[in-house]
């Protein structure tokens, strides 16, 4: 491992993070995972598609990335960060402490905001640390509040904690949460002496397999669970996007972003990296259901599947366009991350059927 340079990854079984683990250790980087449950070990090291690549991968054990010095010993020999972790409200941990009657700033602000910049004070404490990437979100830019004349990359403007805190939607806060976060890095990057820079990767509306889903409701707690509905004729609406976004991406291309951009000559300090399929890859849910026809036509013809007509749904101004010039490839066509969704779907039925 020593002649690789080393990652420190966290949110590695995660939809966006395990992708992200596949392509660097693909892409012949050395990975150490950040897990906050020693059973994560077990899972992420018995997926198919990581069994070539186990020389190259070791695991720190984080229980509370929020807590001070969380990344102290983690971030050791570490060149490179790629921060995903963050709390969603999809996943059933949040959705339990939520019910519990814990308030937003709780479950999702704080954990937010408290590991990022956990991250980034490890990281200026450790010589050699050349870049950190931290996974946010398209919700982040100026485009999505209506602020006229923006850029595609601009961010817009930071809630106050007395808007954060009168947000009542899952959905809402999660967005807040990431611009909370985001701000705060970019003010610990203004404010403290560091020896790294910093990029932001905005997915938009991400879709594709996601190998550690054990089951179609494993699955259905990505945002993966959009294709999954309209391939099924499921009304969608679901948190935290309602009405739904058309403003999807292909999850491998959010994963090679991420690592590209950890040496690309292209990707300057405070880049803002756009990641979404939206001009000729940008697909309407119905299209997404025309597609799954095409693709699909005996599960279809046997009713299997069901696809949905008629879903409506709206698309952000996001433009991705600098970013794919940037990174040098264009983003997957709706075709693509359609097909490999619905493929996983049909295996998780099927298995479970038997």
């Amino acid at each position: 491992m020593s002649s690789k340079k080393l990652i420190l990854l966290t949110g590695a079984t995660g939809h966006i993070g395990f992708r992200t683990l596949l392509v660097a250790l693909r892409t012949n980087y050395a990975v150490r995972v950040a897990i906050r449950k020693p059973e994560q070990e077990a899972k992420i090291l018995n997926a198919p598609s990581i069994q070539p690549y186990h020389s190259s991968l070791s695991f720190t054990l984080v229980p509370d990335m929020a807590a001070p010095g969380a990344f102290t010993s983690a971030i050791k020999d570490v060149t490179y960060v790629i921060h995903v972790a963050s709390p969603i409200p999809l996943k059933p941990d949040v959705k339990a402490q939520l019910g519990e009657g814990k308030s937003f700033r709780e479950v999702l602000y704080d954990p937010a905001v408290k590991g990022t910049l956990e991250v980034l004070r490890a990281a200026a404490k450790q010589e050699g640390v050349k870049r950190v990437v931290i996974t946010a979100s398209g919700n982040i830019l100026a485009c999505t509040v209506g602020i006229p004349n923006c850029a595609p990359t601009d961010i817009r403007p930071c809630p106050s904690d007395e808007e954060a805190d009168a947000v009542t939607s899952p959905g809402q806060a999660y967005k807040e949460s990431k611009i909370l976060a985001v701000t705060a890095a970019l003010k610990f990057m203004r404010e403290e002496e560091r020896g790294f820079d910093v990029v932001i990767a905005c997915p938009g509306y991400v879709q594709g397999a996601h190998e550690l889903a054990g089951s179609v409701e494993e699955l259905r707690t990505s945002t993966s669970q959009a294709t999954v509905d309209i391939a099924t004729g499921t009304d969608l609406g679901m948190p935290p996007l309602a009405p739904p976004l058309h403003n999807q991406i292909w999850v491998e291309d959010v994963a090679r972003a991420h690592v590209e951009a950890l040496e690309s000559g292209n990707v300057k300090a405070n880049d803002v990296l756009v990641l979404s399929g939206n001009g000729k890859h940008s697909a309407s849910w119905e299209e997404v259901a025309k597609l799954v026809t095409e693709q699909f036509q005996k599960e279809v013809k046997d009713g299997v599947l069901k696809p949905k007509m008629d879903q409506k749904g709206f698309s952000m101004p996001f433009d991705g366009t600098g970013t794919q010039e940037k990174l040098g490839f264009e983003f997957a066509p709706a075709s693509t991350w359609v097909k490999e969704t619905v493929e996983q779907y049909l295996q998780l039925r099927e298995k479970e059927a038997a």
